[in-house]
């Protein structure tokens, strides 16, 4: 079984696209509504929050977890991977979306750093949340890779609280527009909405947006970069023992159920289903 962890509904759009992807496959999904949104908290919370959030997928079953949230994925993922997961869950692996999007950024692999300059002079805006901008992850991570690519970063504070919050559409079309508002935009060929949030409300980027700006799309770079991983490393890819996954979804929250539900609803489906997590 593999595991999905946000600070709240954003993960959900990465998580629609790995069960299209990956129908036979088992998914369970942790959003940490109680705690969101991660943006405000200081990097040893998100740290401990996402901690916590992934033993929870792992002590349920889950040998393989994506954290499907930008913010933790800069922040929590390599203090985890190095620090936390060989002592505590030596055979499992933690993965994020951190990793794909700089690939599709920079158009160069993961391993390869200082690479020879391609595209020269390209410049591409990544809209994310204050705390992924203040980390810094994506600057530096594109620059070792395609020095010559100009990242533009813009934080969108608020907008996260306006979707968790049930915003209607004038308001989120409002602030969205303020931030792009804020932009030079010339010249900038693509968009990352570098917050799984963002992709819930994608049409609205798409109104503010110079129709000449392409969005890269995180969910299906991110369930295209797992299906690759998932094909080198099998056993990550169903149960445990190697059977084969019943297609089964489950996903919980910290937050309250029924409140949660009808946000998500509103977004991705109308037969999602959260259940408190700890009754999971």
């Amino acid at each position: 079984m593999i595991g999905v962890f946000d600070s709240g509904s954003g993960g959900l759009t990465i998580l629609k696209t790995l069960t299209e992807r990956l129908p036979d496959q088992d998914f369970l999904y942790f959003g940490d509504h109680g705690n969101a949104p991660y943006g405000h908290r200081s990097n040893e919370q998100i740290v401990e929050l996402t901690k916590t959030g992934v033993t929870q997928l792992m002590d349920a079953g889950c040998t393989l977890v994506i954290l499907a949230c930008n913010t933790a994925a800069a922040i929590a993922l390599r203090s985890l991977q190095e620090n936390w997961l060989p002592t505590h869950f030596p055979e499992n692996r933690i993965l994020g979306v951190l990793v794909p999007m700089v690939e599709a950024i920079t158009g160069v692999p993961w391993s390869q750093q200082n690479s020879s300059p391609i595209g020269s002079g390209e410049r591409i805006l990544l809209l994310a949340t204050q705390k992924t901008v203040a980390s810094d992850a994506y600057p530096q991570e594109v620059a070792k890779r395609a020095p010559q690519v100009e990242l533009i970063q813009k934080a969108c504070p608020g907008l996260v609280d306006a979707i968790e919050g049930g915003a209607g559409p004038a308001p989120l079309q409002g602030l969205i527009n303020g931030f792009i508002s804020e932009i030079d935009t010339g010249g900038i060929t693509k968009a990352v909405l570098g917050c799984t949030h963002f992709p819930l409300i994608e049409d609205y980027f798409r109104t503010a947006l110079a129709n000449d700006i392409s969005i890269l799309s995180q969910p299906q770079i991110v369930a295209n970069a797992l299906v690759d991983y998932l094909d080198r490393h099998k056993q990550y890819a169903k149960a445990g023992s190697g059977q084969a996954g019943s297609g089964r979804v489950s996903l919980m929250t910290t937050g309250e159920p029924e409140a949660v539900n009808a946000v998500s609803r509103r977004f991705v489906d109308e037969q999602i289903k959260f259940i408190a997590a700890d009754q999971q």
